[in-house]
């Protein structure tokens, strides 16, 4: 039998998979994605794509694979970007077909589920309003899970704006529309979630001081001006004296809005959002744990858009630097804060600041540096190299001095010997020798305040079940010697009886996923009793003393 050549074997191949439909593509790509192989279904999806290029279905089903990518995805630097193919792709589709139904939801579904600041949310929120009026005029019984997920996906949105009263208006709709059903209790759950923080917020405007005359005077100005941007800048300002910061930024970016070109405005604006920053977490964090990640990117980015306006300013520019090092690393500054720095140290800048460049300088590459080491444990856990990371940064016990605490008391004592690029999660807390919860000691702001809302430690959210967070809630530590005293009371305020009791600590680092949970018991009573647990590298040493 005669050979066919190369050339008539490439041929009759590309003739085959021109021969594939759409539909063919789309369920070859969705078995490989039941197969979790991932690759294979992307790879044959771009094959469609380049086949298909005025298929909205194909477009809709490469852009869902994308989303599935995501998911598997820990490295922020490349999520982002695979984000952005799915998007792109569903957006595409609806060009093609702006009925297409799947493209909009999962458009919709994904914009409002993913962080405000990558930018999707009010686009989001647009396409699940057109599907919830489509479905509820249709009357179609077949799409009723549909639309309890577009109310419930429109609940999401509108709480992540902070527009709260239609937040409650659609999940009340997913509990009218399924009652009795698991989305009906997560609705609930999130209109108790809303109502408790507007509970927070009414009890905090009370405690706010009230506006000062010339805060007034101002206001009552802008009421007959409405766009005057001296009265704009001039209430930002004000509001800035007074380090109430939120209201600075709703007048300030009224102001930017109204002249984009006043590098002083952006000034003022950039100060503000690093304020919010900089302050300590609050009952915000529980309806939208990206909150103060939209905020580092709100910063950057005004900053950005200064340094535009005024290249030459070597200050902003220093300011810019600093604010990239100090941001968390998902924000992505690093390296432009590093040329800023440099640039600033060989500018003709006083020495003052050329100083501060040299040290923010050295603190940009530490974590440059510490990315390394992080890859290090993660990526190569029991490599030689991993343990030598670990010794290189943990610690040494240090000792205080107790005799100023009222006895009895128990003292817990321990180290953290490991940094992340985000202060980790972590808890102490007490219980009975039979595992009975007694009292939460301390829990890191994020996790005490969003609460149910929060996955980083599982073993203490189930075992206080968020009873007594709010006067134990700190802000989070890190890599070192920390010190906790219990004063031998529970939760309600009681003194507990002599027993034998269980000191827990447990921590969780991000982005690297390292956790690790210790424990120590001791009798208390009339005599001294002290356990030392030394085990595992995040949470090497843990002392528990009881001091009667």
């Amino acid at each position: 039998m005669k050979k066919l050549s190369p050339y008539v074997i490439i041929l009759l191949m590309a003739s085959f998979a021109l021969s594939k439909t759409a539909d063919e593509f789309i369920e070859e790509a969705q078995t490989y994605v039941n197969s979790n192989n991932l690759e294979q279904a992307i790879a044959t999806m771009e094959q469609a794509v380049k086949q298909y290029p005025d298929n909205s279905s194909v477009h809709t089903h490469m852009g869902l694979i994308y989303s599935e990518q995501v998911k598997t995805i820990k490295d922020f630097s490349k999520l982002f970007g695979v984000l952005t193919q799915a998007f792109t792709m569903w957006d595409r589709a609806l060009e093609l077909d702006s009925n297409n139904f799947e493209a909009r939801f999962y458009r919709g579904a994904w914009g409002v589920s993913i962080p405000k600041f990558i930018g999707h949310t009010e686009k989001g929120i647009h396409d699940l309003e057109f599907i919830a009026t489509v479905i509820e005029q249709s009357g179609d019984p077949m799409l009723q899970e549909y639309l309890i997920q577009a109310y419930q996906y429109l609940g999401t949105g509108y709480q992540k704006l902070m527009f709260l009263q239609k937040a409650k208006d659609y999940y009340a709709l997913v509990i009218k529309t399924a009652p009795n059903t698991d989305f009906a209790e997560q609705a609930q759950d999130n209109i108790t979630r809303i109502e408790k923080f507007e509970q927070w917020q009414a009890e905090n405007a009370k405690k706010t001081q009230p506006d000062t005359p010339h805060i007034l005077q101002l206001k009552q100005r802008l009421e007959q001006e409405p766009d005057n941007l001296e009265l704009l800048s001039g209430l930002g300002q004000a509001y800035i004296e007074t380090e109430r910061y939120q209201e600075a930024v709703t007048f300030l970016q009224r102001a930017v809005r109204l002249d984009s070109t006043n590098v002083g405005f952006y000034k003022l604006l950039a100060l503000s959002l690093q304020n919010l920053v900089g302050g300590e977490y609050d009952a915000r964090i529980a309806l939208d744990s990206d909150f103060r990640t939209d905020l580092a990117f709100a910063v950057m980015a005004v900053l950005d858009k200064a340094a535009t306006l005024a290249p030459d300013d070597l200050e902003l520019k220093l300011w810019r630097g600093i604010a990239g090092v100090e941001m968390p690393f998902f924000v992505g500054q690093l390296e432009q804060s590093i040329d800023d720095l440099h640039a600033v140290v060989q500018s003709n800048i006083p020495d003052d600041n050329k100083a501060e460049a040299l040290y923010w300088l050295g603190v940009a590459y530490q974590k440059k540096s510490m990315g390394y080491w992080i890859e290090t444990i993660t990526e190569h856990s029991s490599s030689d190299a991993a343990q030598m990371v670990f010794n290189r940064i943990t610690p040494q016990v240090e000792r205080v001095d107790l005799a100023k605490y009222k006895k009895p008391i128990l003292v817990i004592d321990f180290i953290l010997g490991f940094r992340d690029e985000l202060a980790p999660q972590t808890a102490v807390w007490i219980e009975d020798k039979d595992g009975k919860f007694i009292k939460t000691v301390y829990v890191s702001g994020f996790s005490g305040y969003a609460q149910g809302k929060q996955i980083n430690l599982p073993i203490w959210a189930n075992a206080s079940e968020f009873t007594d967070v709010d006067g134990v809630t700190a802000a989070s530590i890190d890599l070192g010697h920390h010190i906790y005293v219990w004063d031998l009371k529970n939760a309600a305020g009681k003194k507990v009886k002599p027993a034998e009791y269980t000191v827990l600590v447990e921590v969780s680092y991000w982005p690297s996923m390292q956790y690790q949970r210790v424990s120590g018991s001791v009798k208390t009573g009339k005599k001294k009793a002290k356990v030392v647990i030394e085990e595992g590298n995040l949470i090497p040493y843990l002392e528990v003393e009881y001091i009667p």
